[in-house]
């Protein structure tokens, strides 16, 4: 069986004699920038990392002259210029992630490395999500365009002896390569260039699996074109890290005035339904409820405990539509059974699409505008271990790790060019 395999890498960082202020160059992952956040970073500055991960589209562009010929323009420009700067000695980048999350503070710990490739599908690494063809068409044509990582994949390994995150601990005792704050967030970052403990660290690593968290079109194009690089830049953090939070992403149907009564009589028919009093006695109930198929409900102005009734419960995972691994999943149940019988008694298209959403309150307060709110449990980060070693895929939009690893860090290069003043 293959093992895990990490490398160091020379990374491209901005300069700050340059660019000034970190936070103004950053960005979140390509896939959840908004069109209104594309304009926000580009007009926070002229270096900010967007221009290279999301470029904005003109309806002049054609074959010579696009978002991706212009981001590979616009790197090169930048090492010209000296914007970007590549480092001297190959590293492992420790990185400390400070955020808050619904209130309470946490710090993330993890490193960046190049997860090597081996084989065909590495069997060491595990994916958890489907990848679908037209993101994944764009990061090809960005990635051959660019000849770089822009961004790290988000993977997640298992170290509970803390060996090798002990290793690491006394290099936090530096002062740091680089700080930024974004909002609530500080990421502060060291560069690991000891070969001995670059080593030390690999072989640690050699025996663990891999899961990825975010991240599944890049490494799927970053697999796909390992003839140009032998591994894609990757952020690792820890499994038994209680700052490593994987939160359920809530649904919210958008339901118009004379749907509602019909959605409610057929929620009443497949359900047991019991009032709550607030969003906060729907989560307890939920933190504590036991059992599939287990949800919290708000609609018309009203909380609920929604409990998937026995014998239809019984009936689905009888003559479910997906694996029976899958089946008695609460995300499962409600896209594969709940909401298709939901929209057919209101009427609304089968292929109605949820608002999707990490926050409860931000659920609830969509729904109020008119829908129904979905809230789900999180799932184990051990079950989602165990079923994507089995290769089972879960449904879109299970899983929400929180925050995601920042883009404009650090840039893995492909090709390594000496810039000379």
């Amino acid at each position: 069986m293959r093992m895990a395999a990490i490398a160091p890498f020379r990374a491209l960082r901005y300069n700050l004699d340059v660019v000034g202020d970190l936070s103004a160059v950053v960005a979140p992952p390509y896939d959840v920038i908004s069109p209104q956040q594309q304009d926000a970073l580009y007009q926070a500055s002229p270096y900010n990392v967007v221009r290279l991960i999301l470029g904005k589209e003109s309806p002049a562009d054609r074959a010579s002259d696009n978002r991706y010929t212009r981001a590979r323009q616009t790197l090169d420009e930048w090492r010209a210029r000296g914007v970007l700067v590549q480092d001297d000695a190959p590293a492992f980048y420790l990185c400390e992630h400070a955020f808050t999350w619904e209130g309470r503070r946490f710090t993330r710990a993890g490193f960046l490395a190049r997860l090597e490739f081996d084989g065909s599908v590495p069997d060491h690494v595990l994916a958890h999500e489907a990848t679908f063809d037209a993101p994944k068409a764009d990061r090809a044509r960005l990635l051959e365009a660019v000849q770089a990582n822009l961004s790290p994949v988000f993977c997640v390994l298992s170290d509970p002896a803390r060996t090798v995150a002990g290793l690491m601990d006394q290099e936090q005792r530096q002062p740091p390569l680089m700080t930024v704050k974004v909002g609530e967030e500080a990421v502060r970052l060291w560069a690991l260039t000891d070969p001995a403990l670059i080593r030390r660290i690999q072989q640690h690593v050699a025996g663990a699996k891999v899961l990825i968290a975010d991240g599944h079109h890049r490494f799927a194009v970053a697999l796909a074109h390992r003839h140009l690089c032998p591994g894609v830049m990757s952020y690792f953090a820890w499994a038994e890290d209680p700052a490593l939070l994987m939160q359920p992403i809530h649904r919210v149907i958008r339901l118009p005035g004379e749907a509602e009564a019909a959605w409610q009589a057929q929620l009443a028919k497949l359900c047991v339904v019991e009032p709550a009093g607030s969003l906060e006695e729907v989560t307890r109930w939920l933190a504590s409820s036991d059992g599939q198929g287990r949800f919290g409900c708000y609609a018309q102005g009203r909380f609920a405990r929604v409990r998937l009734r026995d014998e239809v419960l019984a009936e689905w995972l009888l003559h479910p539509s997906v694996p029976l691994a899958l089946a008695g999943l609460d995300v499962t149940i409600l896209h594969q059974m709940l909401l298709p019988g939901l929209c057919e008694s209101a009427g609304l298209p089968s292929t109605t699409l949820p608002l999707y959403t990490p926050r409860p309150a931000e659920a609830v307060a969509a729904a109020r505008e008119g829908g129904c709110a979905f809230l789900l449990r999180p799932m184990r980060l051990s079950q989602v271990f165990a079923l994507a070693q089995q290769g089972f895929t879960l449904p879109q939009k299970t899983t929400y790790f929180h925050p995601k690893a920042l883009s404009g860090l650090v840039l893995n290069p492909f090709q390594e060019v000496t810039v000379t003043s």
